[in-house]
C-alpha cells in the first residue's frame, strides 16, 4: 500500500492503493463516531479524491468492529443551533460528494447507523461483514434525517422499508440488507473485507475513467426524470465521451449541469 503524505486529522486515516483513495474512520474508541472536526476532515479527504487526477475512485470504510454509529451526540450541544447547522450542512456536502463524484465503494466493517447508512447509500457498491447491521436512530432522539436518506432510500428499496427504517428505528441485517437492495454484497470478516473490495477497485481501475464517470452520473440523476428528457442527456453523454479531446473537462461539465451548477 503507498501511502500518502495528506493529513486529514487525528481520526481519518488515507492512502492510496491501486490509485484509489482509501478513507478509514478511526475514532475507534468512540465507535467511529462522527464530531463536527472529524466530518469536517472527511469532506477534506474527499475533496483530495476528486480533485487529485492520478486518483480514480475511493473507498470508503472504517477501522475497529464499527463502520460509525453517526453523530457523536456527546461532542455537540442540541441546543447550539449555529454548530448543529454546520454539522448538518458538512454531512449534506459529504453525500453529495460521494454521490456525484468518483466511484466510491463503502467497506461496511460493522455497524452502520445514521449517517454511516446514509455515506454508504451515496457509494456505489457497498460490501459489510456478516456481522454488521444498518439502523437510523434519529426518531428515538427526535431528529429529523438528513443528507439525502429518504429520497435514496426510497430510490433503492421503496416507500415501505424506508419507512420502517426511519419511522420505527428498524435493526436491518447484512441478510435482509442484502434483500431489499440496501447492500450489494456480504463477507465472512474483515480480511475478506477488504480483498474483495480491492478486487473491485483493481476492476474499477482498469476502465475508461470518463466513461465510469459518466455512467454513475447518468444512473444517478436521470430515473427521476421523463424517458425523452433522460434519453436526451444520455445521448449527451454518449457524443460527449465519444467526441469530446477532454474528456475529463467535459465529465465536469456535465457533471455541473446535472447539479444545476
Amino acid at each position: 500500500m503507498i501511502l500518502n503524505n495528506e493529513d486529514f486529522g487525528e481520526f481519518i486515516e488515507f492512502s492510496v492503493s491501486k490509485r484509489f483513495g482509501i478513507i478509514k474512520l478511526n475514532r475507534v474508541h468512540r465507535a467511529n463516531a462522527l464530531t463536527i472536526d472529524m466530518v469536517k476532515n472527511l469532506k477534506k479527504a474527499l475533496i483530495h479524491c476528486q480533485n487529485n487526477e492520478k486518483i480514480r475512485g475511493i473507498i470508503l470504510t472504517g477501522n475497529g468492529t464499527t463502520f460509525t454509529t453517526g453523530l457523536d451526540m456527546d461532542t455537540i450541544d442540541g441546543s447550539d443551533q449555529v454548530a448543529v447547522r454546520e454539522y448538518e450542512k458538512t454531512a449534506a456536502d459529504i453525500a453529495e460528494l460521494i454521490f456525484n463524484g468518483k466511484p466510491t465503494i463503502c467497506a461496511v466493517n460493522g455497524r452502520a447507523m445514521g449517517d454511516g447508512v446514509a455515506y454508504a447509500l451515496c457509494s456505489d457498491y457497498r460490501i459489510a461483514i456478516k456481522e454488521s447491521f444498518f439502523m437510523m436512530p434519529e426518531i428515538k432522539s427526535g431528529i429529523f434525517p438528513g443528507a439525502g436518506t429518504i429520497v435514496l432510500l426510497t430510490r433503492m428499496i421503496g416507500i415501505p422499508w424506508t419507512k420502517r427504517i426511519l419511522m420505527f428505528a428498524e435493526k436491518i441485517s447484512t441478510e435482509k440488507a442484502l434483500e431489499i437492495g440496501l447492500i450489494d454484497h456480504i463477507v465472512d470478516n474483515r480480511e475478506e473485507l477488504m480483498e474483495e473490495t480491492m478486487r473491485k477497485a483493481r476492476f474499477l481501475f482498469t476502465k475508461n475513467q470518463p466513461a465510469l464517470n459518466l455512467i454513475k452520473l447518468c444512473s444517478n440523476h436521470l430515473s427521476d426524470k421523463s424517458y425523452n428528457d433522460a434519453y436526451s442527456l444520455e445521448k449527451e453523454a454518449l457524443m460527449g465521451w465519444a467526441e469530446e479531446k477532454d474528456k475529463l473537462q467535459f465529465v465536469e461539465n456535465f457533471r455541473n449541469k446535472l447539479m444545476n451548477k
